[in-house]
């Protein structure tokens, strides 16, 4: 349990899951294809970051379900008003958090089969 915690925690720091060091994300959109400190590559295979796209996808329908449920039924808003604001999180959650994702699923696979 204490190395999944690690890698974990370097995952949501955006480091590298082998040694800490390295970075996962050089800007939003694009990650190196290896650490630049201990040269594990981050790019296993073609479609390797497909569950990394399911979490984020996951998490923002959760998110955007629970907003809309609880402004609808709690009368706090119309239910127009409710859709689009899930709609505005369904859309933007997956981009927020983009980079984590990618950082999340490395360190999954880097705990499940380790290099």
């Amino acid at each position: 349990m204490p190395r999944l915690l690690k890698v974990l925690g370097r995952s949501f720091l955006l480091r590298c899951p082998c040694c800490g060091q390295g970075r996962v994300a050089k800007s939003w959109f694009w990650s190196p294809s290896a650490c630049g400190q201990c040269g594990t590559v981050f790019e296993r295979e073609p479609g390797f970051y497909l569950g990394a796209i399911f979490i984020s996808c996951a998490i923002a329908t959760v998110a955007a379900a629970i907003v809309v449920v609880v402004l609808t039924l709690g009368d706090l808003a119309s239910r127009e008003i409710a859709l689009a604001l899930g709609l505005g999180l369904g859309l933007s959650i997956p981009l927020v958090f983009f980079p984590w994702a990618r950082s999340f699923w490395l360190g999954i696979d880097q705990y499940f089969d380790p290099r």
